[in-house]
């Protein structure tokens, strides 16, 4: 199956969506899977324009281009919703609105007139596909980690519900909060979604991680923090339901360059069964040998169960980038080395003394440590930056088998997929 090649119909509804409070999804004369995704391709002047893309198969070997593709606002990358209900959103880095979508009978996307959160204060709809998260067609949360809200709205009618200001819980001074670019973890009804602080310099890191915690059936929010580890913003849900946060790779890249102000990488643990986090914790180091301190970044997806993978630094290519940066007189920070492609994949068994081995495949090549996944539907999928990030590779991650496959190749980044039927 191939790239959808009709021009996609984008067409702006007059009026509102329907009242209905269980609307059937239209299935477009066919009840064969299609995908959604964003795709930012570089053009000239640094800069970079979206396209969207459909896509019948994200399992076979094949490579897509954008030559069919509709063109979108340069600043829209998220596409965000409940998978294979025939609607999703899209939304900006720039402008505080999101854009729904349709899917209709004869298979076109239509466009329905944008919700704008500007009532909240919102400046830009922008993040992660993770911090849109979908409870149900009729409620839907956006955490804002600029204004520290929790703004919960109606996707169906398009419209503002209510919002949580949590400044004073997440407003740390002049350190910039942000959520986790990895899927938010749920127990129970609750959903969990995790965020870090740094300097604007990116080179310091204060041991300090949060977790957001929405119980969707109230929609009251708790905070927890723990302060024993910094950027621990990836979690990974273990076989006896406590979640495991590890330190993602911009908090191990800023520990690379200034071990001074950024703890070592770590690990600590969260228990929804009380609450809390419990009193374990380990630096990665401990239990994965690299060959040098510092060298780990942070969790990606679960694997298997009971099982994570974590990103590894090679300390001596990355040290030879920042020396090349240095001796052009440019910037280098924890962002610097999270980006750049000598990140190699580990896999990690959880527990109380967790082991970790490299994973050796001849698919697998080191990578950009930025992961960010992507919950399309029956599968995760982690979008892996190849070719001078000119390309995306989508690998496929079971929850039963772990790491799968990658096959799928589309022109530019994608940092937004979704499956909609």
């Amino acid at each position: 199956m191939k790239l959808k090649t009709a021009l996609l119909t984008l067409a702006v509804f007059a009026t509102a969506c329907s009242d209905s409070e269980d609307p059937k999804p239209p299935d477009a004369g066919t009840t064969e899977p299609l995908y959604v995704a964003i795709t930012q391709v570089a053009i000239a002047g640094g800069n970079t324009q979206s396209y969207l893309v459909t896509l019948e198969d994200i399992e076979e070997e094949q490579t897509v281009g954008i030559g069919d593709a509709v063109e979108l606002p340069a600043d829209s990358y998220i596409a965000a919703g409940l998978p294979g209900t025939g609607k999703f959103i899209v939304s900006s880095s720039r402008v505080p609105t999101v854009t729904p979508y349709t899917l209709n009978a004869d298979g076109s996307l239509v466009a329905s007139e944008a919700l704008s959160f500007t009532s909240q204060g919102v400046a830009a709809v922008n993040g992660y596909q993770s911090q849109h998260y979908f409870v149900s067609e009729t409620k839907a949360y956006y955490f804002d980690h600029v204004n520290y809200k929790l703004v919960i709205w109606n996707p169906q009618d398009l419209s503002i519900i209510s919002s949580k200001d949590l400044t004073s819980q997440l407003k740390d001074g002049d350190f910039t909060f942000r959520y986790s670019q990895s899927l938010a973890v749920t127990a129970g009804d609750d959903v969990i979604i995790a965020g870090g602080w740094h300097a604007a310099d990116v080179r310091t890191v204060p041991a300090k991680t949060a977790l957001v915690i929405v119980d969707t059936r109230t929609d009251e929010v708790t905070v927890k923090v723990d302060n024993r580890c910094g950027w621990a913003r990836d979690g990974v849900k273990h076989t006896d339901g406590k979640i495991y946060y590890a330190t993602e790779p911009l908090g191990s890249g800023a520990h690379f360059v200034s071990p001074g102000t950024t703890d070592a990488p770590c690990m600590v643990r969260f228990d929804p069964a009380t609450g809390e986090f419990d009193d374990w914790f380990t630096t990665l180091d401990a239990f994965v040998a690299p060959g040098t301190e510092g060298d780990i970044a942070g969790m990606l997806l679960p694997g298997a169960p009971g099982k994570g993978y974590l990103r590894v630094m090679n300390k001596a290519t990355a040290q030879a980038a920042w020396d090349a940066a240095v001796a052009a007189e440019r910037p280098f920070n924890g962002q610097s080395a999270a980006v750049g492609a000598w990140w190699s994949l580990w896999e990690v068994t959880l527990g109380d003394a967790p082991t970790a081995t490299p994973v050796v495949r001849d698919d697998l090549v080191p990578t950009n440590g930025r992961s960010i996944p992507q919950n399309p539907g029956e599968l995760l999928v982690l979008p892996e930056f190849i070719n001078d990030n000119a390309q995306t590779r989508f690998r496929l991650m079971s929850p039963e088998s772990g790491l799968g496959d990658a096959k799928t190749v589309v022109e530019g980044q994608v940092r937004g997929l979704l499956r909609i039927r």
